[in-house]
């Protein structure tokens, strides 16, 4: 079952398959827990998170197009459900979790690599929290304008202009970084 394609255990999954459900499931888990992480830069929220989407997500296959990917159609549903574990959360958190979280994503396959990586990770981590959603759903998430506007409930100029300030906050604070390399 397991190298079944999405579409046949989508519909073995809507026919009450728990199988299919559960091989859907180990399929996207990691997946959707990743994209809720680097939303939420952190693992409590990104485990709950995660979590609603997929269960939102199987309640919801009845009205799912098969002919349409399942990836992206999951990851759509865990960023909203990640931005409104954002919003419910206290506004004040230390920064450091989300530099750690951000590192998580920072991995190269060189020394170098890593080293810039881990810098970039720490300049996006070191962005307001607008800026920073919309780099993560922009460039690590592979969001459309256009998509991350609807997702955040803003004008498409709003998420240009946020992204434009973002990345001359990033390429100031990155200067030196490229320096040393």
């Amino acid at each position: 079952m397991r190298r079944l394609p999405d579409p046949d255990l989508i519909a073995l999954a809507r026919g009450g398959s728990r199988e299919a459900a559960g091989v859907l499931f180990d399929r996207y888990w990691g997946h959707a827990w990743k994209s809720a992480y680097a939303v939420t830069a952190d693992r409590a929220l990104a485990d709950d998170a995660a979590q609603e989407a997929l269960v939102r997500a199987f309640g919801s296959l009845e009205g799912f197009d098969e002919t349409r990917p399942f990836g992206p159609w999951l990851k759509r549903i865990t960023v909203n459900r990640a931005i409104d574990h954002l919003r419910r959360r206290p506004r004040v958190e230390p920064i450091s979790d989300e530099h750690e979280a951000l590192h998580a994503w920072a991995v190269g396959s060189e020394p170098e690599d890593d080293l810039r990586l881990w810098a970039v990770a720490d300049a996006v981590a070191a962005l307001g929290e607008a800026k920073r959603l919309v780099v993560v759903l922009h460039y690590w998430l592979d969001l459309p304008l256009e998509e991350i506007a609807g997702v955040l409930g803003v004008p498409v100029g709003t998420v240009a202009s946020r992204l434009a300030r973002a990345k001359v906050e990033l390429r100031d604070s990155l200067e030196d970084v490229d320096r040393v390399f």
